[in-house]
């Protein structure tokens, strides 16, 4: 797949920001919390999929990192509508995360002498 232009790539910082204001507003309970969460959740993943399309080397320790990646958002998006189901989804992003750093480490190891 070619290569995403520049503007693409920040639009993911933007998207990005917009997730983080959404868990701000969030947290000091501002009115405007969903709409930041959903807009942000909602281009983040997008541009996600589409940035691991054009990725050029495929790993299987993307796999914990596309689970950790889909919690996180749905975690933040979940807390802002004041759902404590989100709690849950944070919790299986951080095992998530430990599972990637884990595989990820091993993934990098050369194969034993058997």
């Amino acid at each position: 797949m070619k290569n995403p232009s520049p503007l693409i790539r920040y639009s993911f910082i933007a998207a990005i920001g917009f997730l983080f204001v959404g868990a701000l507003f969030t947290m000091v309970k501002w009115p405007a919390a969903e709409l930041f969460a959903i807009l942000g959740g909602a281009s983040t993943v997008a541009l996600y999929v589409l940035f691991n399309r054009a990725a050029a080397v495929k790993r299987t320790s993307a796999y914990p990192r596309h689970a950790a990646f889909l919690a996180l958002v749905t975690a933040i998006v979940l807390k802002s509508f004041g759902l404590s189901i989100g709690s849950y989804f944070m919790f299986i992003a951080l095992v998530a995360v430990l599972v990637w750093f884990v595989w990820s480490v091993l993934e990098e190891l050369p194969p034993s002498e058997d």
